[in-house]
């Protein structure tokens, strides 16, 4: 295994690089070979050596020199130019005052030397040696990928030395300038070129934000071919000094990741809590391959203190931000046929405003799957026992709760020359126990379905109608409502009001007896990149029922449920979704989305939401429980000119009448330089002020608290083309948190 490494100086590798492959690559290097000489005149000297006067060109199979004198002794291959010298090959070019070269041995020898790339990098060097062993050395070198005449940086140093056994370069004397200010040195660095791993520094960090200076410089250990380790002291001015570290590995059972960072003292921490303890966070994930059956999965996260992501977590702009920490475990074994698992689920908390947040220990899931032709049989089976650590006063709970969910099903389908029948039935048993008390239900269940695909097809387009029809019966309710522990009623769309049900989870299952209808018209063309589908589908009780959002109404139907999906010349797409409730002439659920993307660059996402009511209870005091969803973003990136590139993003609730979320700015860029300013002004939660005047959280949110709090930032962010960002991926303040 080989982890890729971007090191600062790449640069210079680089270029180190790019000379020797070139010119001269080891035993597997062709030979030189002279095949046309000019010169305005060419005369020999005593020795046989041919001297060569004005407009002096040597070509060559790999590489043509040029300069205003040379002398070349053509037996030995001995060649030396003088005056305006160019060495010139396909992909770049050396300019020097002088260069002595042995073409036989492929040995080169020049002074004030600059090198050209083609892909416009640029440097230069005082003194530049090919020796015979393939090593190359490079003294008091510049390198940038910027114009030579007004370069925005350049790293110099005092000499480079390329190893050409090794395929290490090592380099002396760093120094880092943007424009003439030095910003950075470095005495000595050693590293690999090419995908090899060498131990070495890596991107050292520089950031300001509202804890002062953040300073970080990681350093690379190359332990194995197959594990490696990055060690990253940091400086946090207000807060103190700590270290991180990352740990990889990887062999034929076992692949992971070991993270571990922290403070040793927190100087604003202990000023604001009176707490002196160290601060960290430590995570680990492992998968792993027991036998050929059997595989294991670990994630683990921890750390000190519910503050420890509000005060040193890496993101500066709310992005990430962290309301648990899973501690999960998992034990699986399969074949083609039967699959066991064997889980526990454990969390810690650190958003004060959950409450129900079960921990499972352990959890215990069969599933078995038999086919033969049309016909299929499979049993899902779980066991699992959950703990919860918070109760929440406005529902009756337990602390621990025990769980049995049992579901066979045998499948019948037909795949006809422009149809498909399905025919499924089983049974789902549930069984609940709290404490003393016991509850359990089982019902059996019939569900069968007809699809019909009219197709037509033509020379540029294809099209195809596709109504459906499907009976479901179940014929009992299971309505646990007291200890809801993974169930929640989902939202209609054209899949899922062809469900049996509308819950998610083993805690419930409901009453059915009903004919879902649905039609669906899908059409496509490869010439013009296009695709469109509409579709409608609805539901007939054949037994009056209460409706999820009120249970005093009782229908003979469902919403209907309406689709649209446009695609129109491969980058605008536009997508749209609507539950109409004709009981009460209302809009249960609307949204839409469009997207024009014509490259990374130019972009244009719009995205709206809208829910009257949600179909699943809160038991959390929220202030705005009660209110209508109603939400909608956008977000733009678009270039001015060659350089200059907008963007932006918009987040707006429309029932408060509030911009969550207002981030805009720029992006200059050029051959070598990119910088730009982003501003942010966003809402978010805040988990801790409540501490000040209430004695629990949820009594905060009883008495109306609203723990909704306005941030703003503003943040430059600059790069160095060829060595690494300082700041902000434009793409990553851009991706939407709150839609999603």
């Amino acid at each position: 295994m080989v982890f890729r490494r971007k090191f600062l100086l790449i640069p210079l590798s680089f270029v180190v690089l790019l000379i020797s492959i070139e010119t001269i690559h080891g035993s597997e290097r062709e030979e030189i070979k002279i095949k046309t000489i000019e010169a305005e005149t060419i005369s020999n000297d005593k020795d046989g050596n041919l001297i060569l006067e004005g407009n002096v060109i040597i070509n060559t199979n790999l590489l043509s020199f040029s300069s205003s004198s040379a002398l070349l002794n053509e037996s030995e291959g001995l060649l030396e130019l003088v005056g305006d010298v160019e060495v010139i090959s396909d992909n770049f070019e050396v300019n020097s005052s002088e260069m002595k070269a042995n073409l036989n041995l492929q040995t080169f020898l020049a002074k004030s030397t600059e090198i050209y790339h083609e892909n416009s990098n640029f440097g230069s060097t005082e003194e530049f040696v090919i020796r015979t062993s393939g090593d190359v050395e490079l003294i008091n070198t510049s390198v940038t990928s910027c114009s030579k005449e007004d370069p925005a940086w350049t790293i110099s140093t005092k000499s480079i030395t390329y190893l050409d056994g090794s395929k290490n370069v090592v380099i002396r004397g760093i120094k880092l300038k943007l424009k003439k200010i030095p910003i950075f040195y470095f005495p000595y660095v050693r590293t690999a070129l090419s995908n090899e791993s060498m131990s070495g520094f890596l991107t050292p960090g520089l950031n300001q934000t509202r804890n002062g200076v953040d300073i970080s410089l990681p350093y690379y250990f190359n332990l194995a071919e197959n594990y490696d380790l990055v060690l990253t002291p940091r400086h946090i001015s207000s807060r103190g000094s700590g270290l991180a570290s990352n740990f990889r590995y990887l062999n034929t059972k076992f692949t992971g990741e070991i993270n571990v960072s922290g403070l040793s003292g927190d100087k604003r921490y202990k000023k604001e809590t009176g707490i002196e303890d160290s601060r960290w966070n430590v995570s680990w994930q492992n998968k792993s391959v027991l036998s050929k059956n059997l595989y294991s999965n670990i994630d683990f996260q921890s750390t000190s203190d519910e503050y420890f992501f509000r005060d040193i977590g890496n993101d500066q702009f709310g992005e990430t931000r962290t309301s648990y920490l899973p501690r999960k475990f998992s034990l699986t074994w399969k074949n083609p046929f039967l699959k066991i698992n064997l889980g526990i689920s454990r969390y810690q908390i650190l958003n004060p405003f959950s409450y129900e947040e079960y921990k499972s220990k352990p959890d215990l899931t069969i599933q078995t799957y038999v086919s033969r032709k049309d016909l299929s049989f499979s049993i899902f089976a779980n066991k699992s026992k959950f703990e919860l650590d918070r109760i929440n006063p406005l529902r009756s709970s337990y602390g621990e709760v025990d769980r049995l969910f049992l579901s066979p099903r045998v499948t019948f389908r037909k795949n006809l020359p422009s149809s498909t029948f399905l025919f499924s039935t089983g049974a789902t048993y549930i069984k609940h126990n709290f404490d003393s008390l016991q509850e359990s239900k089982s019902s059996p269940w019939v569900e069968m379905k007809y699809s019909v695909f009219l197709d037509k097809v033509n020379n540029i387009q294809v099209s195809s109608l596709i109504p459906v029809i499907k009976y479901v019966f179940v014929e009992d309710n299971y309505k646990n409502q007291t200890n809801l522990i993974d169930s929640r009623i989902i939202s209609l769309d054209y899949s899922t009001i062809f469900q049996r049900g509308r819950f998610v989870g083993l805690d419930r299952f409901s009453e059915n007896n009903k004919i879902i209808v649905g039609l669906e018209r899908v059409s496509s063309s490869l010439a013009k990149d296009s695709f469109n589908s509409v579709s409608l589908g609805k539901a007939f009780y054949l037994k009056d029922r209460t409706y999820y959002e009120d249970s005093s109404t009782i229908r003979n139907s469902s919403p209907l449920v309406a689709e649209f999906k446009t695609k129109l010349r491969g980058n605008i797409w536009s997508k749209s979704l609507f539950e109409w409730d004709n009981e009460s002439k209302k809009l249960n659920l609307a949204s839409f989305g469009f997207s024009y993307q014509k490259n990374d660059l130019k972009r244009i996402e719009f995205r709206s939401i809208y829910r009257r009511q949600d179909p699943n209870k809160a038991y959390i005091p929220w202030v705005d429980k009660d209110m209508k969803t109603n939400h909608s973003e956008l977000v733009t990136q678009w270039p001015l000119s060659k350089s200059i590139n907008i963007f932006a993003r918009w987040q707006k609730d429309h029932e408060s009448n509030k911009s969550n979320d207002i981030l805009f700015g720029f992006e200059y860029s050029n051959c070598c330089l990119k910088w730009g300013l982003m501003n942010r002004k966003w809402i978010e939660e805040d988990y801790f002020s409540w501490k000040n005047n209430y004695t629990s959280s949820f009594q905060a949110l009883s008495e109306g608290l609203d723990p909704s709090i306005e941030r703003s930032r503003t943040y430059v962010f600059f790069e160095l083309k060829n060595i690494g960002r300082l700041g902000k991926e434009i793409s990553k303040a851009l991706s939407s948190t709150k839609l999603e």
